[in-house]
């Protein structure tokens, strides 16, 4: 029988917002976003940076795990996300703040810039507009726009090629020795080829991710990853709670085998509705591959039910973005065959109204 998933009037009627519209352009706005923080004026001497804070909510903030997982790669100095309304109490003139929201009126960002400016750290901003862009053009601080008619559908995680490009760009000016690890063309032909192969258009025979969706629906999903790839787990956790509408979970090796391995005995239904997603890598240590030989074991063991995702990229950069978009495709399927509108958060919306 044809799956939902191969059926196009399914999106119409699930997907009235066009989230595959913004999708689909993924790699353009990579590009776009890239090409714009290369000529930006910093205004600044990047040698007087002595360490980063990166300032975002939710879907703002997900291109800054990313770039953390490959920042050994990008940077010499330390690097930390803030989620909250106050910056960490090192920061003064020798930080740099870069403050991440999509909207511009995210309360958190706006309150950490107020912040950054009785600080007087070095800051910049990354937005589409709303009132950060207005707080920013009046300190002159450097200005990111992101060109959101590569995002249709208006939702800020569906314009994460537009953020990862504007971070990734900005810290290879940082450190230009960073630029023998990171190629943009590479990227883009990247998340290029892992869009067609995933493509609405085709079937569920031939596209791992429907596949994997159909095989999922309904489950809850608990991601293991390690290294590089960390990012990538913390970004589908976000899609797959707020696109997929399915509760999520990210762990990492080796942390988790210092606990997770013991928790999995209760509630004993907890193994018929929740499924393990391990994201391996040939690139990884030889001592994380053994941990990941050795957790699968242990997960089987106890009769849970898993899949192994293996990026087939030779570059850590490249398994990066090949894994990214990967599980953000599946996580859009994931929502279809959930019969889920994958641009809706009914339940955020409501925490949000009664918060004002």
């Amino acid at each position: 029988m044809k799956t939902i998933l191969d059926t196009a009037k399914t999106y119409d009627q699930y997907d009235p917002q066009q989230v595959r519209s913004s999708l689909v352009n993924l790699s353009q706005q990579f590009e776009s976003a890239w090409h714009d923080a290369q000529f930006i004026n910093l205004g600044f001497d990047t040698a007087s940076i002595h360490q980063i804070v990166i300032v975002g909510m939710g879907g703002s903030n997900l291109a800054a795990h990313i770039v953390q997982s490959i920042s050994p790669l990008l940077l010499k100095i330390p690097y930390e996300i803030v989620a909250n309304y106050r910056l960490p109490q090192y920061v003064g003139r020798d930080t740099l703040v870069i403050l991440v929201s999509y909207s511009g009126n995210t309360e958190e960002i706006l309150s950490c810039a107020e912040d950054a400016k009785q600080r007087q750290s070095k800051t910049i901003v990354i937005t589409t507009g709303g009132k950060i862009k207005i707080f920013a053009l009046d300190e002159h601080w450097p200005l990111l726009l992101l060109d959101e008619k590569l995002n249709l559908s208006r939702i800020p995680r569906f314009g994460i090629g537009l953020m990862i490009g504007s971070l990734l760009g900005i810290f290879v000016r940082l450190n230009p020795d960073s630029f023998r690890f990171v190629d943009p063309k590479e990227i883009v032909r990247v998340l290029d080829r892992g869009l067609e192969n995933l493509s609405v258009a085709k079937s569920l025979d031939n596209n791992p991710a429907k596949s994997l969706a159909e095989k999922n629906k309904g489950q809850s999903l608990i991601l293991i990853s390690a290294n590089h790839l960390t990012g990538v787990a913390k970004v589908a956790t976000n899609f797959f709670n707020e696109t997929s509408k399915t509760f999520s979970a990210s762990f990492n090796i080796p942390d988790l085998n210092h606990h997770l391995l013991e928790g999995l005995s209760f509630p004993t239904t907890l193994r018929d509705n929740t499924r393990f997603l391990l994201l391996d890598s040939a690139l990884y240590p030889e001592v994380i591959q053994k941990r990941f030989r050795l957790t699968k074991d242990m997960l089987l063991r106890q009769k849970y039910q898993l899949t192994v995702i293996k990026p087939e990229s030779t570059e850590i950069i490249s398994q990066v973005f090949e894994s990214l978009v990967f599980l953000v495709m599946f996580s859009y399927y994931l929502s279809i065959v959930n019969k889920q509108d994958p641009g809706t958060n009914p339940w955020v919306d409501l925490f949000k109204k009664q918060l004002i």
